[in-house]
């Protein structure tokens, strides 16, 4: 074996070429070493929220005029069934509800709406011939005994916008058929004049009875009912004049009846109560009228104390 002994110079450099060696090896794996000690780039700012919008706050109603207002939206709610539209009506009485939880009128409303008619009216039921002036709330008044049912009558016959009640479309009433009205008892100077003498109509009476129907047809009835009562203040004797006159009269207080009953729904109180004022007049005993004319004045009278206003 050969043993080779570094002396000298070249020695010298060979152990200066392993440190160099090394400390270049040393110098690379420091370059490559994460630099664990640095610090994380500071993160962006978040945006400022926007100021947040103060609304003024609604100011609180008293319970008079909480319950005044309720009445109001309750009415507005009666308009939007009447037009069938059920939605909306629907959000109006949970308005006024919520004004007014014992708001008669609302509560009514809401039931309806809710109610199965069906079961709710019965099985039991008659036809009926809807005439000209009638109306779902004038027929709910006379066989529901309110007229503010007319919505769960509307349901009972499928009637999805109650507002276009048809004349001669037939309808069901529930319950049994009224008895028919017995034919009034003629006095005794009808019972000593035979039919047959009684005087022919003059040419006088036959034009005001032909006014009175031209009046009629064109659905005037204030001048026809004023037209037939002339000719039977005229001729007394003649019993058409005097049927003309009482139908013409009949029709005008039905008018007037629904004429009074949508003007106090819209909460126009001063029409309602003319209407019904002009009710009394032709019939001093109507106490429907008279019940409603007390109603539209108790209300105009609250409304007038609560919000200074007379309608």
């Amino acid at each position: 074996m050969h043993n080779e002994k570094h002396n000298g110079p070249s020695s010298a450099i060979w152990l200066t070429s392993r440190i160099a060696i090394v400390a270049a090896v040393l110098v690379t794996g420091c370059a490559e070493q994460p630099k664990k000690d640095a610090a994380p780039a500071p993160a962006a700012p978040a945006p400022a929220a926007p100021p947040a919008v103060q609304r003024p706050a609604e100011p609180e109603l008293t319970p008079a005029q909480a319950k005044a207002q309720s009445q109001k939206l309750a009415l507005e709610a009666v308009d939007q069934l009447q037009n069938g539209d059920e939605i909306a009506a629907r959000q109006t009485l949970a308005k006024a509800l919520s004004l007014d939880p014992a708001n008669d009128i609302a509560k009514k409303m809401n039931d309806q709406i809710a109610a199965d008619a069906q079961k709710e009216l019965g099985a039991t039921f008659f036809r009926y011939t809807v005439a000209r002036d009638d109306s779902l709330s004038k027929l709910a008044q006379q066989y529901l005994g309110d007229r503010f049912r007319f919505y769960i009558l509307a349901k009972y016959n499928d009637i999805s916008n109650p507002s276009r009640l048809a004349a001669g479309q037939v309808i069901k009433i529930p319950g049994r058929a009224p008895p028919p009205a017995a034919a009034p008892v003629p006095d005794a100077a009808a019972k000593a004049a035979p039919a047959d003498v009684a005087p022919p109509p003059s040419n006088e009476l036959a034009a005001l009875m032909q006014r009175g129907r031209q009046q009629q047809s064109a659905g005037n009835l204030e001048a026809a009912y004023a037209t037939f009562s002339d000719a039977a203040a005229r001729y007394p004797t003649n019993r058409d004049a005097v049927s003309q006159r009482d139908a013409a009269k009949t029709a005008l207080i039905r008018s007037y009846d629904r004429e009074g009953t949508q003007a106090f729904q819209r909460q126009n109180l001063d029409l309602a109560i003319t209407k019904w004022d002009r009710i009394l007049e032709l019939d001093p005993a109507n106490q429907k009228a008279k019940l409603e004319r007390d109603r539209a004045l108790d209300l105009k009278k609250r409304m007038s104390e609560k919000f200074g206003t007379t309608n």
